[in-house]
Formats: C-alpha cells, sequence, structure tokens
C-alpha cells in the first residue's frame, strides 16, 4: 500500500471513530449533530438495523436527534477498519464494539455487541484541502444472542441452554459422521 493511501485511510478511521462517537454518545445535542454530523451524510442516506430501514438525509436527521432524546448509550470501539475500492473514491468502513445501553444506569448497563458498516465516497472539505466521507449507508448489526445473554435474570439460564445445544449438536454430528462413514 502506497504511503499515501495509508495516510487517507488512517485519517478516514479516525473520522469514522468521530462519526461513531457522534452517533452513539447520546448526551451530544442535537445542534452539535447537525453541525459536525450531518455535513457527511449524503442526501441519499439509508440507515438499517433488525427493526427499521429508512433512507433520506431529513429522515436519517431526524432519526439521530429522536435516538439522542429518546435513549442514553456509549459505544466502545475494540476495533475499526477502513477498505477502499480499487478506484480510490469510494470505501466502507466497519466497526466492531458495544452499545451500552445506560437508560437505568442507576441499576445497570446493558451491553449490546454491534457491528456497524458505513458506506461511502470521498469528497473534498469545503476548503479544498481535507478529504471526508460522504457516508450513503448506515448499517448497524446486533447480537441477538447477546441480547438474550445479557438480560437480568436471563442470561444464565440461556447460557445454560447453549452448553447444553453445544452437546446435543456434537452428539448428532457424532452419529451423523458414523452413520456417514458406515
Amino acid at each position: 500500500m502506497r504511503k499515501a493511501e495509508q495516510a487517507l485511510i488512517e485519517q478516514l478511521e479516525a473520522r469514522f471513530r468521530e462519526v461513531t462517537r457522534l452517533l452513539y454518545t447520546t448526551s451530544i445535542p442535537a445542534p452539535v449533530l447537525d453541525a459536525e454530523l450531518m455535513p457527511m451524510m449524503a442526501e441519499d442516506v439509508t440507515f438499517t438495523d433488525p427493526w427499521q430501514k429508512g433512507g433520506g438525509k431529513e429522515t436519517y436527521r431526524k432519526g439521530a436527534a429522536g435516538f439522542h432524546c429518546m435513549f442514553h448509550f456509549d459505544f466502545d470501539i475494540f476495533q475499526l477498519n477502513v477498505q477502499l475500492e480499487p478506484d480510490g473514491k469510494s470505501g466502507r468502513a466497519i466497526v466492531d464494539g458495544v452499545m451500552n445501553l445506560k437508560q437505568f444506569a442507576w441499576l445497570f448497563t446493558y451491553p449490546l455487541r454491534t457491528i456497524l458498516v458505513y458506506d461511502f465516497t470521498l469528497q473534498r472539505g469545503e476548503d479544498g484541502g481535507e478529504v471526508l466521507p460522504l457516508i450513503h449507508a448506515h448499517e448497524e448489526m446486533w447480537s441477538f444472542g447477546d441480547m438474550i445473554a445479557n438480560v437480568p435474570g436471563v442470561g444464565m439460564l440461556y447460557d445454560r441452554f447453549r452448553n447444553a445445544f453445544s452437546v446435543g449438536f456434537l452428539a448428532a454430528s457424532a452419529v451423523c459422521g458414523r452413520l456417514k462413514q458406515g
């Protein structure tokens, strides 16, 4: 990889860390989202998660503001990677982390394993210098296993179920293997 391309990828990774912080630290007020986040959203931006899908910059803006108004979250990033397409004009950022619902922080924090995917094209900033991502798609994927495991009082039962299912699956696999050989 060329030095200039590596520098651009590092710059974009820093930018997507900031995008994720803005989106998932719900104590950030809507005017800050409008000023810092919305210039990076394309007119045709879509948002998809396991429960909903919508499109358009104004819909996205309203959804982000509503999310910040209704919920108390932050996001721990474990891994972040940006990959550019061969033409160098578009790419994808993938963020692996945990959304922490702190709705009832006095009682507990609900961690939700989450993968974020941002599809983007590149654009020059207003000053013509810095290269900025223009985000066309934002997808949020959750681990349903983590959703179940992290429900207070349910996690231990779910863990026992998973262990028992694993034993049963391995036994069925062994039987299948023997039948296939014979």
